[in-house]
């Protein structure tokens, strides 16, 4: 072998290994840089997920406040203003009326029972050692003293542990369903189904409302409600589905893994 091909060999061994070098240098900046990228998309969902987090605890807890208002108006409220009308009459009567004081005491015992109840619900270990259908069987039985919508809750398959933090904004997504109910559907029926499969807990609200066009611009733009659902589901790790029509009612199905 000449001393030209020897300088040959050496300049292509030479350019060979550069070329070589250079590859494993953009792999290895690609690898970085797809890293960089999965550890800011993993920080940004977890911001996204604090927040919502937030969110939902801050408007569980006005939602309560609004229902513990209602209450002490409508409920705690009468009983009492009930109750001072019998203790006048009572008072002006000369010989006591033992039926209507058995009366007063009733009313006596509702208004500390309907008192220990809201006392409860302003607890906020309630929600934490709640389970989900426990705490949405709750909100249906507020729903259903307005006389107007009637609810059912089922339950399928084998119940499953979910975390305090998932539980919060699933909560919180289920109640915007039923606000939507009240407010835009003229329902009169409510069913929620739980479905524990063995991966992902399903859960469908549906009611017999007049429905709308859930592929409507005009949905989508003013939706708030709705979009926050859908946004809420993805955070978790989950979807929701909203299927709608003119006079045929509305179902809301979330699904969401445990974890």
């Amino acid at each position: 072998m000449d001393k030209e091909q020897v300088i040959f060999s050496i300049c292509f061994v030479t350019i060979l290994l550069l070329l070589l070098l250079g590859f494993l240098f953009f792999v290895v900046l690609l690898q970085r840089a797809k890293s960089n990228r999965f550890i800011n998309e993993r920080e940004t969902m977890k911001t996204n997920f604090n927040e919502q987090l937030l969110k939902s605890q801050l408007e569980i807890q006005e939602q309560s406040f609004d229902t513990i208002s209602m209450e002490i108006h409508d409920n705690v409220g009468q009983t009492l203003s009930v109750l001072k009308v019998q203790l006048n009459i009572m008072d002006q009567q000369e010989v006591m009326n033992k039926t209507l004081l058995a009366e007063a005491k009733q009313n006596v015992s509702k208004a500390m029972t309907d008192l220990r109840d809201i006392a409860k619900s302003l607890s906020p270990e309630r929600v934490l050692f709640s389970d989900l259908p426990e705490m949405v069987k709750h909100e249906l039985q507020r729903i259903s003293q307005t006389g107007i919508i009637r609810v059912s809750l089922n339950s399928t398959g084998d119940e499953r542990v979910i975390k305090n933090e998932k539980k919060l904004i699933l909560f919180r997504m289920m109640q915007e369903s039923f606000q939507n109910v009240i407010k835009h559907a003229n329902a009169t029926d409510v069913t929620v189904n739980f479905t524990y499969d063995t991966d992902n807990l399903k859960i469908e609200i549906t009611d017999n409302g007049k429905g709308f066009d859930s592929q409507s611009s005009t949905c989508k733009q003013h939706g708030l409600g709705l979009q926050n659902i859908v946004k809420r589901a993805a955070i978790i790790g989950g979807k929701a589905i909203i299927e709608s029509g003119a006079d045929i009612g509305t179902t809301i199905t979330i699904i969401t893994p445990y974890e």
